[in-house]
């Protein structure tokens, strides 16, 4: 049986060690796109917070706690080169802890009912919230390891 308590635990973990990168990085590191990618370490890190909510709220019918605005700098197909405004790195920064909070609250309140299943590019099909959340996981990490290796890459072009 899945653990949803294990699974915010590592969500929060991830989530952490973003923040401590965005705290102890240079603003204009945060924004700069390494040589050969198309994005930033400030749109992975948004990225991940707005397709958590869009699978875990959005798909369950229930409100998100991002705005339409940030949805729009982070989701699938934007980049920077996109943007019309640039993110506050502040409520980047806040959103990564309190959407798991939130989330946290919400589970332990039952909210997620219903559930519109989608499948992912990777070739699965998530079901239910719970998947939902795993899934969070899975791509949280993955758009962490290229938090990281641009930080390696940009730190090395210094």
């Amino acid at each position: 049986m899945i653990n949803e308590h294990f699974e915010c635990k590592i969500l929060r973990a991830s989530r952490i060690r973003l923040l401590h990168l965005m705290e102890k990085s240079d603003h204009e590191l945060l924004f700069k796109i390494p040589p050969g990618f198309n994005n930033n370490m400030i749109w992975q890190i948004g990225h991940c917070i707005t397709s958590q909510q869009r699978h875990m709220y959005m798909r369950s019918g229930l409100p998100m706690h991002i705005t339409k605005e940030f949805m729009e700098l982070f989701k699938i197909g934007s980049s920077p080169s996109s943007w019309k405004i640039i993110p506050d790195v502040n409520e980047v920064k806040q959103l990564l802890i309190d959407t798991v909070d939130h989330l946290e609250n919400d589970l332990k309140a039952g909210l997620f009912v219903n559930y519109t299943p989608f499948e992912l590019p990777i070739g699965f099909q998530v079901t239910n919230h719970i998947q939902a959340l795993q899934a969070a996981n899975f791509h949280e990490a993955e758009h962490s390891g290229r938090i990281f290796t641009y930080l390696k890459l940009l730190s090395s072009d210094t």
